[in-house]
């Protein structure tokens, strides 16, 4: 891809970033508040959504994405996952609508074929590298694959959208 091409796809992309566990008695209000903020930033010229295909949080962002296809034709999903095997170790369930969304992606990125310590902070870099903004749930607290991505967004100078 070339310089012009990759500043031009980044300057229409967004990344999500969110905790594993959202409350199931929110959940219903985070997937409105998705879909509401995926589509502002659809009508404010975004059409690639980058997701690192975590439980929770990630898994919502995905299905507002998708769900919103037959309104924004545009859009796409980038289905960002840090090594081949990501959804071994989750339940069946969790898996079954993992390869479901990652099927529905408009591309799929996979950053390397095994784990390795780091990889998940590595797609984080990575969703940040490809994006301009950040569309995220985050509950504050000063640990983790949220806090790092938001902090390190901000440092850049990009705008973190929080739906905490």
């Amino acid at each position: 891809m070339n310089m012009d091409k990759g500043l031009y796809l980044k300057a229409q992309s967004v990344a999500f970033t969110g905790h594993r566990t959202i409350p199931v008695p929110l959940q219903g209000e985070v997937r409105r508040r998705l879909k509401a903020a995926v589509s502002l930033a659809y009508a404010n010229g975004n059409r690639r959504f980058l997701c690192g295909m975590a439980i929770g949080f990630d898994s919502l962002a995905a299905e507002a994405v998708l769900s919103l296809k037959e309104d924004l034709p545009n859009i796409r999903l980038v289905a960002v996952v840090p090594f081949s095997g990501q959804a071994c170790r989750w339940s069946a369930i969790e898996r079954k609508r993992y390869h479901q969304l990652l099927s529905q992606a408009d591309e799929v990125v996979v950053l390397s074929v095994n784990y390795y310590p780091g990889c998940l902070l590595r797609r984080n870099d990575y969703l940040l590298e490809h994006t301009h903004r950040v569309i995220a749930y985050f509950d504050g607290q000063p640990k983790g694959g949220t806090y790092y991505t938001c902090k390190k967004a901000k440092l850049c100078g990009m705008k973190v959208e929080n739906l905490f």
